[in-house]
């Protein structure tokens, strides 16, 4: 059978393209500071013996150990995909889709939403003949070739369906629509099942990064336009009941802030993003009022019981923010791991919990 599996970034940074580490590695090599090789997982589908160290080092943004190995998990391919778009009136009821969606037990493969920055910053990028429209698709392998089109400047909300027979997915996708289209009053609800017309479908998913940043210029370094270096890319999750609350509620911030810049989400796991272009010439009210985003979006998030990151990282950044989330016990729980397997803090210093000590003892 055919295989295909994805690690979806950086393996010790606690990410993957379905918000979830245990989808992909379960085992993996790690080099920690005094040159030790230690051996964390198994193959086994799942194990209960002694701490949960793969979770750890996975977790830890390079702070514990150099991961010199990896085991990942192979996942089918599916045999039958629909791929399906939904445009609305308003993001709250894109999201509220999402998390009826979810709740029902649904089995969709994927499912992103975007709100209306998002679009328009795909049709920028089609309009401007950046894309030269050719998707995927062309005559000589037999598949349809497909043009790039705008969209209607809408949320939209994108879905991908999977299962062994194509009645499966087919009455998966049926389900789904009726719940976009009778309960949240979805629009141009339209799906596709060949390869082609698929990758299309979703192009304005795929291109999202770089039509973002091109919101606020061409991205070259010789004139005063956003690059991908200048560009600050932040997450939350949160509970899926809270859901369209806060994106709806970040995506009003940054419009009220003057802000450029998507909103947009992983939404089956209440993951979300906001692509936050700057400039080099940028005032200094304008980097404050991107930052006052995050601080707003985060703090939601925790007050939720959400997470101030699902997928990036803490970081320098968000270390801030762990105290909060899990009190003072929690984050010496992290000291403590942090000063066992690296009494040096020479690996990645600073990042996660503030540290200052250096062989056992704190520096002065």
């Amino acid at each position: 059978a055919a295989t295909a599996t994805t690690t979806g970034g950086v393996d010790a940074d606690n990410s993957n393209a379905n918000g979830n580490k245990s989808n992909s590695s379960n085992n993996n090599n790690t080099n920690n500071e005094g040159g030790t090789i230690v051996h964390c997982g198994t193959t086994a589908l799942k194990s209960s013996a002694g701490y949960n160290l793969p979770a750890i080092l996975t977790g830890s943004e390079g702070t514990l150990g150099v991961i010199t190995e990896v085991g990942v998990k192979l996942h089918p391919i599916p045999t039958h995909v629909i791929a399906a778009s939904c445009a609305f009136d308003d993001l709250h009821s894109a999201a509220e889709a999402v998390a009826m969606i979810c709740m029902m037990g649904v089995p969709v493969s994927r499912i992103e939403l975007l709100d209306e920055t998002s679009i328009r910053a795909f049709n920028s990028m089609v309009g401007s003949g950046e894309e030269d429209g050719d998707d995927t698709g062309n005559e000589e392998d037999g598949r349809e070739e497909f043009h790039l089109r705008p969209m209607e400047v809408k949320p939209t909300l994108f879905m991908e369906f999977a299962g062994h027979t194509e009645t499966v997915a087919t009455e998966d996708l049926s389900v789904a629509q009726s719940i976009c289209i009778d309960e949240f009053e979805g629009t141009n609800f339209v799906s596709a099942s060949d390869e082609s017309t698929r990758q299309a479908l979703w192009a304005a998913r795929h291109r999202l990064y770089y039509s973002a940043i091109a919101l606020r210029g061409s991205g070259s370094d010789e004139d005063d336009s956003a690059t991908s270096l200048s560009t600050i890319v932040t997450d939350v999750c949160v509970p899926l009941p809270h859901f369209a609350d806060i994106i709806s509620d970040t995506a009003r911030d940054v419009h009220e802030l003057g802000v450029v810049g998507p909103c947009f989400g992983h939404a089956g796991d209440g993951n979300f993003h906001c692509i936050l272009p700057l400039t080099k010439n940028d005032t200094k009210e304008y980097k404050e009022s991107v930052f006052k985003v995050i601080e707003n979006l985060t703090d939601r998030a925790i007050k939720v019981g959400g997470t101030c990151t699902g997928e990036h990282g803490v970081g320098y950044g968000k270390k801030k923010y762990l105290k909060r989330m899990y009190g003072e016990g929690g984050v010496s729980m992290m000291e403590a791991v942090k000063r066992s397997l690296d009494p040096f803090n020479i690996l990645n210093p600073g990042k996660i919990v503030d540290n200052d000590f250096y062989g056992g003892f704190r520096r002065i």
